[in-house]
């Protein structure tokens, strides 16, 4: 799709498909959406809102997530620019709903930022399980943030500020988001019950909320739980967690660093417990960039 300034921002493609192009140097924000939850069992709807000075500049929901008719495959890809130039603040805000576009919040991501200047980035805001319970209707037809203060928002459980640095954002790559593929249902994905079949479960050092990578060998962890949310396959349901990541975790020689929400969400029965796999030929360390398989996944031949 060629890149065209409207009066004001909007989406410079459909979600899953970014368009770009044009005479005028790129300043554009690309958000991306993925999720580490099953749909539509988890999640049936995926709602889109940005403010641009406080003002109401786009809205759209894309309902029944993960059916045969869904209005958009996840990840999904939706840039924006603005006519202003982009001096103005930003506000975006990426909610995941049951029941439809008045349906029930389950969980909300927030950013405040500014188009770059003559780049196209990448933001990703993902809905993570994590941060369940993270949104609610505010009563008047719009959404806010039912776990964190003003200026801030859920990331990996735990309240984050939503202030986010556009210029320290990477560049905008389809690949970086689809596995390596185009978002066309190429590339690959990360088969969540496959790769966790032979999984062990993991000690938690619950005041440290760590587990151990013996000899540092390189790992996938998912969280187990005693309910139907997540990936479930094999009579147990799990949500992976990306390596390296704000979102997920990070490895530190022998020993891995869960996000503290984990060891509180442990404690509060939500989590059933830490399980660890290795990462092999076949399953591939999961990250930001890999998404997970399943009939909602724009990635991989094992998507649909």
């Amino acid at each position: 799709m060629t890149r065209a300034r409207r009066s004001a921002l909007a989406a410079a493609a459909a979600l899953v498909a970014l368009g770009g192009g044009g005479c005028s140097p790129p300043d554009e924000i690309v958000v991306a959406v993925p999720t580490d939850l099953s749909l539509p069992d988890d999640l049936d709807t995926l709602q889109i809102q940005v403010f641009e000075g406080g003002r109401p500049r786009f809205s759209a929901a894309y309902e029944r997530l993960g059916e045969d008719d869904a209005g958009t495959l996840l990840p999904a890809t939706i840039g924006f620019y603005s006519a202003t130039g982009g001096d103005d603040p930003l506000r975006i805000q990426v909610t995941g709903r049951t029941g439809g576009e008045l349906g029930a919040v389950r969980i909300l991501r927030e950013a405040a930022t500014r188009i770059p200047k003559n780049r196209i980035v990448l933001l990703a805001m993902p809905l993570n399980f994590l941060c369940d319970g993270s949104g609610r209707d505010d009563g008047e037809g719009g959404v806010e943030n039912a776990r964190c203060g003003e200026g801030q928002t859920c990331v990996a459980g735990a309240c984050a500020s939503s202030e986010v640095d556009s210029s320290a954002l990477p560049d905008y790559s389809v690949r970086d988001v689809y596995g390596g593929g185009t978002g066309d249902g190429d590339g690959d994905c990360f088969d969540v019950p496959a790769c966790f079949q032979d999984a062990a479960p993991a000690e938690v050092d619950a005041a440290a909320c760590t587990v151990a990578a013996p000899g540092g060998a390189t790992l996938n962890v998912a969280l187990a739980l005693p309910s139907e949310d997540g990936i479930c396959g094999d009579g147990r349901c799990l949500v992976a967690l990306d390596a390296g990541s704000d979102d997920g975790f990070r490895a530190d020689g022998e020993q891995i660093q869960l996000p503290p929400a984990v060891c509180e969400q442990m404690a509060g029965g939500k989590i059933e417990g830490v399980v660890t796999a290795p990462v092999t030929a076949a399953c591939a360390q999961k990250t930001a960039g890999l998404p997970t398989c399943g009939p909602w996944s724009a990635s991989g031949s094992k998507a649909r």
